[in-house]
């Protein structure tokens, strides 16, 4: 019985960081191995994902992916740590040349809305246990990271020590954003942008102010 690959946050986190399993950036053939990844991934899941099915889905020798990769599994982590770092290159585009806090959060949430829906990636996340797990039952690593990462934001760019009500403030930011990430299905006009962005101010500004 093929093993189901293990999806562990610490080496997803750090393949996040690091891409260079293979060049920094990554040359055309580790783009052409992680495209091919992708695509076995979408069209079989995590149980159906192989060196050989993705060697023979990129046309790539399977020595040319294991020079880059050390095994399936780093492969798989790199193919969602991509997809990651392109979330997070989305969100940076839409709220750099932003100003007010209140709206960077907003605006920071719908591109990362956006950019996971157009993701290839996401029917992925929403059906595989092994992938919903690290947005839920084991979502706590991720979230304290997460947390961390947005009050430290905050201080630079704003020369403020972080609060207790910043913390928890960002913690409910962050268990909404994965929340809709999980279960896009909302009351919510996610619909479209701006009846989305109207309605995230009504709600989140009276959180986000006090903290100005």
């Amino acid at each position: 019985m093929r093993r189901i690959p293990q999806i562990q946050l610490a080496p997803l986190i750090g393949a996040v960081a690091d891409p260079g399993l293979g060049p920094d950036p990554p040359d055309e053939v580790t783009e052409a191995i992680l495209d091919a990844a992708a695509s076995v991934l979408l069209a079989g899941g995590l149980r159906h994902c192989t060196v050989e099915a993705i060697a023979e889905n990129g046309r790539i020798g399977r020595t040319t992916i294991y020079r880059r990769f050390g095994g399936r599994d780093d492969l798989i982590h790199a193919v969602l740590a991509r997809e990651v770092r392109r979330l997070f290159a989305a969100i940076a585009a839409a709220v750099g040349h932003l100003e007010r806090h209140e709206d960077r959060v907003i605006e920071g949430l719908l591109a990362g809305l956006r950019a996971v829906e157009s993701s290839p990636l996401a029917p992925l996340v929403r059906s595989e246990p092994e992938l919903l797990r690290l947005l839920s039952v084991e979502a706590g690593a991720l979230v304290n990271g997460a947390v961390t990462f947005l009050v430290e934001e905050d201080r630079r760019a704003n020369g403020r020590e972080p609060t207790d009500r910043a913390r928890h403030t960002a913690e409910l930011l962050v268990r909404f954003a994965a929340t809709l990430v999980t279960t896009p299905q909302s009351t919510l006009p996610l619909h479209d942008d701006e009846l989305a962005r109207r309605a995230l101010h009504d709600l989140l500004d009276p959180l986000l102010l006090p903290l100005l």
